[in-house]
């Protein structure tokens, strides 16, 4: 339990300092002149509070027993480019780059995209427990899970980040909004195309029955 809290005590500290160094350390007033930034910040403390009390397991980095290829490369290429919107998009809020016209209302639109996303994937990352990992892989033991939001929707993970990703941008009414969703659209559908093709060698028929009664992100929808 002490690794998972270091995990998440790392990865908020670094997300949050990140995205007042794109704002300027040294105006965190004015960050914090905003409800709908104020709120984003308690947000994501909550999320990692409540992470931690469901005891959920939050190493990304979890290889698994099959080759991973050049998923490490891609993996890495990702976290840079999230690290530095994070630190951009306060950064174009700040000094008036690349913003939306429009009322706060915008800011509160994204603020709830990030609520759902966020709830979507704790809820998620709970029911998956250890076999939860960053790599397209199989965990030893790995087991179909079906249960929980997954009874419904075979990719929550990529849904909240669906979510959570355009509404952080909306938070700070930037204009990436939209190419941040196309380029998550075009990242998830890859990567759901990974996952099935695996599960499918894996458990077959078991697989393909889950496949017939599920969504893949929406239910109803998609």
């Amino acid at each position: 339990m002490l690794r998972r809290f270091l995990i998440l005590l790392s990865s908020l500290t670094a997300f949050l300092l990140t995205m007042f160094m794109g704002w300027g350390i040294g105006n965190l007033s004015g960050f914090f002149s905003d409800r709908s930034r104020t709120i984003l910040v308690l947000l994501l403390v909550g999320s990692a509070g409540v992470a931690t009390i469901l005891r959920v397991d939050t190493n990304p980095l979890r290889r698994g027993r099959l080759p991973v290829g050049t998923q490490s490369a891609t993996l890495m290429v990702l976290a840079i480019a999230s690290f530095i919107l994070v630190w951009f998009l306060p950064f174009s809020d700040q000094k008036g780059i690349l913003k939306l016209d429009g009322g706060e209302i915008l800011r509160y639109v994204g603020l709830s995209l990030c609520v759902l996303g966020i709830a979507i994937r704790l809820f998620a990352m709970a029911t998956l427990g250890r076999q939860f990992s960053a790599y397209v892989t199989l965990q030893e033991g790995h087991r179909l899970v079906n249960s929980g939001i997954y009874r419904v929707i075979r990719h929550p993970l990529y849904l909240s980040l669906l979510l959570a990703g355009p509404g952080f941008a909306l938070v700070f009414k930037s204009m990436l909004a939209l190419p941040i969703t196309i380029a998550a659209l075009l990242f998830i559908g890859m990567r759901m195309r990974q996952e099935e093709s695996l599960l499918e060698l894996e458990f077959g028929e078991s697989f393909r029955e889950y496949r017939r009664n599920s969504w893949h992100l929406i239910p109803f929808v998609h």
